[in-house]
């Protein structure tokens, strides 16, 4: 009796130990497949990952696409940038190219994806309609502009932005919304939201941003 009880603990900790493990990697894995249906990603796609950090993502991106295709990893850090050239280099992906932006420029080519991630990005953007402005050239007629982010427990510049507010940014400034979803990936402060392109210049680009 006394040996069974003390085996119960060891085997819940190995239990344990290997949840740890396995759970964090179910999770991502989740999330990436909500990804490829949220961006439509097919292989020979070209993407962007806008914030990239330190290019995780932008690396899952990178293998979705295949060799055909080809993503852009944008940041404004010359430190990250140089992280994610050597993430693309140890994980021998020649479709990975890190560009250096600026906080009102993605550093993105004129017409060069067909969808642009932005994963936990918008809340930090300091110049926001400049930088939609510089989406809004980057993204090919059709493309989708996924957006990742949170509910915030601050004001803005903090960590969040609430939807309605991003929404009515975006729509206001020649985005229409494709879809939205209000719990991304079961984390309860996470949503979603996916849009593209309207007709029409955005206010960003018009002059001295007047409304149409």
């Amino acid at each position: 009796m006394i040996a069974r009880l003390q085996t119960r603990p060891i085997a819940q900790l190995s239990l344990a130990i290997l949840l740890a493990g396995v759970v964090p990697a179910l999770g991502l894995s989740s999330e990436t497949a909500r990804l490829v249906e949220a961006l439509a990603l097919r292989e020979g796609m070209h993407v962007a990952d806008v914030g990239a950090g330190e290019g995780e993502w932008s690396e899952r991106l990178a293998e979705e696409v295949g060799a055909a295709g080809h993503v852009y990893a944008t940041e404004i850090h010359a430190n990250d940038v140089a992280e994610i050239q050597e993430r693309a280099r140890r994980a021998g992906l020649s479709n990975l190219t890190a560009i250096l932006g600026t906080e009102t420029d993605t550093g993105l080519p004129d017409g060069c994806c067909e969808a642009i991630l932005l994963r936990l990005v918008y809340h930090h953007f300091t110049s926001p309609a400049p930088m939609r402005a510089s989406l809004r050239r980057a993204l090919r007629p059709g493309a989708r502009l996924v957006v990742i982010d949170l509910q915030p427990r601050g004001g803005r510049g903090g960590h969040g932005i609430r939807m309605d507010e991003l929404v009515d940014e975006m729509t206001s400034d020649g985005f229409e919304v494709v879809e939205r979803h209000d719990d991304w990936n079961g984390f309860g402060n996470r949503y979603c939201v996916v849009f593209r392109v309207a007709e029409g210049p955005g206010r960003s680009e018009r002059p001295n941003g007047e409304e149409r």
